[in-house]
């Protein structure tokens, strides 16, 4: 019995230009559907990032009170809306890397942090564009803790 030899490409089949257009142009219509939710969830992504700067920037302060058995004073430098940290005779300046447009604000100006991990009852207050977060300082723990807004 002989078996027919298949030839090399036979019954092989690409796809039409047809078909590339029609995937190409759904592509096409996913990405305009899908790229501005991407975007907001990136400006969301980058605020929450700075959110924690700042709350990293009030952990570090009250851990080096506590460390270093010593008063820390926090307050707002205004030309740079970095966050100053006075131990007394050594005074440290955390860059908060704020965006032009992010505004930042201590409620009251000046934040003391105690060696026994007491602090200044405070509220430090951030937006950027229509997105606002308010975190509070507790006075007992000296920690911040980020305010969660109910809608009310």
């Amino acid at each position: 019995m002989i078996l027919p030899v298949k030839q090399k490409g036979a019954g092989l089949r690409g796809f039409s230009l047809l078909e590339l257009l029609v995937v190409m142009i759904i592509m096409g219509i996913l990405a305009g559907v899908a790229g501005p939710s991407v975007g907001r969830f990136m400006d969301s992504l980058a605020f929450k990032r700075q959110s924690g700067r700042i709350m990293a920037a009030v952990r570090y302060a009250r851990l080096k009170a506590v460390t270093n058995g010593r008063a820390v004073i926090m307050t707002l430098n205004p030309g740079s809306n970095n966050l100053r940290l006075d131990e007394g005779a050594v005074q440290e300046e955390r860059d908060l890397k704020l965006a032009a447009d992010d505004t930042i604000s201590l409620n009251p100006e000046i934040i003391k942090f105690s060696p026994d991990g007491h602090a200044t009852p405070a509220v430090i207050s951030f937006s950027r564009d229509d997105r606002s977060e308010k975190i509070i300082i507790d006075s007992l723990s000296g920690l911040p803790v980020l305010e969660v807004d109910n809608g009310e």
